[in-house]
């Protein structure tokens, strides 16, 4: 691997998307694959489930189906204040799943959002990548071992009323309230074609996962 710069666009098209995401070690089916998966297994929601049934169960199969496949290739699942992640073998990568509200994967002028706002585990992971500078660095062997691995978000958004679903893989840069405002690189994914899905009969609800924190009481 190059010690020399990286140089990404601040926003990078599906048909460049596997070349880039080729440099960080990963695969737009793999992304994809894990997007699609979770919005499958979320039809199974009946009535019978609590109304936040639905997004819980696409976000937990998403991180799930990720986690899987990448575990196929090294990666390995951290979970820092019970925030699900995977990261890449050299540990300079690490990947959260986000639901995103409808301009993910629209447009590099149309600037995404979270669909529900993010708790703290998600703020300390934005602020984990600080000021973020415009370059991705790989950086001499002695040097990687000292640094914290970037934390780029999976943001995933599909709606029942669209054939298909959208996702990108993108760098958070600042959170306020919350909600993720600004991102310093976007790698748009391909979207899926969900046409052949049967939609069932479900509770409306939050779409997205919770923050929380599991303690022992003394």
């Amino acid at each position: 691997m190059t010690s020399e710069p990286l140089s990404l666009e601040p926003s990078i098209s599906s048909a460049d998307a596997p070349y880039t995401l080729e440099l960080l070690g990963l695969d737009s089916d793999v992304l994809m694959n894990a997007v699609v998966r979770g919005v499958r297994e979320a039809q199974n929601i009946t009535n019978f489930h609590p109304v936040t049934a639905r997004g819980f169960v696409q976000w937990s199969e998403t991180v799930a189906a990720l986690r899987a496949q990448l575990s196929e290739h090294n990666w390995r699942q951290a979970d820092p204040q019970n925030s699900p992640r995977v990261v890449s073998p050299d540990g300079q990568t690490s990947i959260m799943v986000i639901g995103g509200n409808a301009n993910t994967a629209v447009s590099e002028d149309v600037t995404p959002g979270t669909a529900r706002r993010r708790g703290p585990s998600t703020a300390e992971a934005v602020q984990c990548n600080g000021q973020q500078m415009l370059d991705l660095i790989f950086e001499l062997p002695a040097l990687r071992q000292t640094r914290k691995p970037l934390i780029w978000v999976l943001l995933y958004h599909w709606s029942k009323d669209e054939p298909v679903v959208r996702a990108e893989l993108s760098l958070p840069a600042e959170i306020l309230d919350g909600n993720i405002t600004q991102w310093t690189h976007r790698i748009f994914l391909p979207p899926a074609d969900l046409s052949d899905l049967v939609i069932s009969r479900r509770p409306a609800g939050p779409q997205d996962d919770v923050d929380f924190r599991i303690e022992e009481l003394p």
